[in-house]
């Protein structure tokens, strides 16, 4: 790895740790007099006091040289590196920038289990963001299985858009404020990458693809303003997109699925400017309806195909959002889905959402409808707007309605009635009001 001359190659790169092992040979080898006795943690094994030191960020566990002369070393071959790790304080990004390339420099090449790296806080961004790309390139060739990076800029995301990572033992990759796209998200060159969490990222690219994640976290990013991005995960068994702004992405099938939350954000561009619940009010004006159909395919199904393979499932959005109803022309059936929580938006247009997904849902045994936010008028005009035009049963297995709801009016009164004309009996409809949160999303 080729660092920077003015960080490493000055001529005191060498003894950036001496000061404190020179301290450390007045002890020599001799055994510590401790009140206790017997010296427990110095018997132990040096596989296992790596371990210990693996848990320290990485300047404490340096420091432990001065300790005797067995710790010299010992800090040189720790299995994971915590670079500026919670409660370090540094002078300026230089001298972390310093800390960390003269760490890296003087280890031992070891397998890395984990590596993190967070950026300086505030300052210059040019320089605390410097050498993470580097340092993210030495975690790959020391054969990281985790590897995190958190930047700590409030101005500034560091953009890893030119960057691909290929690498045969990454498992677990995390990034925080960092702005990605091109060949970064493109993982086939991580073949048992199976966790990825992104949270306050922004991501510029075309397509998301690895044919081994297993687990796919998104949380208070943003997608393309100008396109869709393309999600290729066929092995995903959890994903989370939550309060993400832009446009929604597409989600190609992902026939391992089990659980997927999916919170859309008020600035989700995929709404109606016009109150259209459809997206086709047909203004070129509107931002929401003419560019979602403009990079909307007619032979694609957004969402929808991408969900229904999984049994847990939570839709949360206000009313306006209207990317999932045009999902409504393909009548994807969810043959699997057991568990289905939905907000107010499956309320507007007569229920549509409502209706929909429990007609498309055969083995359904719990429906949840979370209505914090929603006006009576946009869910229904009058008492006799609703008129099906087909009868049906829903799920035999459903065992239980509840509907968290703010107050019971006529509106909650209509659901029931609804339910009800389909075969659910008002035993099994447990109306909760004074409802106030939505719970849980991102972890």
């Amino acid at each position: 790895m080729e660092m920077a001359p003015t960080a490493l190659g000055c001529s005191g790169a060498g003894h950036l740790f001496d000061g404190m092992a020179e301290r450390s040979e007045d002890a020599g080898d001799s055994k510590p007099d401790l009140a206790g006795g017997e010296d427990h943690i110095g018997a132990l094994p040096d596989v296992l006091l790596q371990q210990v030191l693996s848990l320290l960020p990485s300047r404490e566990a340096v420091r432990t040289c001065v300790l005797a002369a067995r710790w010299r070393t010992l800090w040189r071959s720790v299995p994971s590196i915590h670079i500026n790790s919670a409660g370090e304080i540094y002078r300026n990004p230089l001298a972390l920038s310093m800390f960390a390339n003269y760490l890296l420099l003087l280890r031992d090449r070891t397998a890395l289990h984990e590596c993190e790296i967070n950026s300086y806080y505030g300052g210059d961004s040019e320089e605390a963001f410097r050498y993470i790309e580097l340092w993210m390139r030495y975690a790959v060739s020391c054969e990281a299985r985790v590897l995190r990076v958190h930047v700590k800029n409030e101005l500034k995301n560091l953009c890893l858009s030119n960057m691909s990572l290929l690498t045969q033992h990454l498992a677990r990759l995390e990034l925080c404020s960092v702005e990605v796209g091109g060949r970064f998200l493109d993982f086939s060159g991580c073949p048992v990458l199976k966790v990825l969490k992104m949270e306050h990222c922004t991501i510029n690219a075309g397509r998301i693809s690895s044919q081994s994640l297993s687990h796919l976290i998104i949380c208070y990013g943003s997608f393309m303003s100008n396109g869709r991005t393309r999600i290729s995960a066929p092995s995903l068994v959890t994903l989370e997109l939550d309060e993400f702004m832009g446009y929604t992405p597409l989600l190609e099938p992902m026939p391992s699925l089990i659980r997927a939350f999916l919170r859309f954000a008020e600035n989700c561009r995929d709404r109606c400017d016009n109150g259209n619940y459809f997206g086709d009010c047909g203004s070129q004006l509107c931002g929401g309806c003419y560019y979602s159909n403009y990079y909307y395919d007619n032979d694609d199904c957004m969402l929808l195909q991408g969900l229904s393979g999984t049994k847990n499932l939570e839709l949360i959005s206000q009313s306006q959002l209207f990317i999932g109803r045009m999902d409504f022309k393909w009548h994807v059936m969810f043959s699997q889905l057991k568990t289905l929580l939905l907000s107010e938006w499956c309320m507007a247009a007569d229920f549509s959402g409502l209706i929909y997904f429990v007609q498309h849902s055969p083995v359904l045994e719990r429906l949840t409808l979370h209505l914090k936010y929603y006006e009576e008028e946009s869910a229904i005009e009058t008492e006799e707007s609703y008129n099906p035009r087909s009868r049906f049963l829903v799920s035999k297995h459903l065992k239980l309605v509840e509907i968290k709801c703010r107050k019971e009016d006529e509106t909650i009164h209509q659901i029931v009635k609804i339910l009800g004309t389909h075969g659910v009996p008002p035993e099994r409809i447990n109306i909760k009001p004074n409802f106030h949160d939505y719970g849980l999303g991102c972890k």
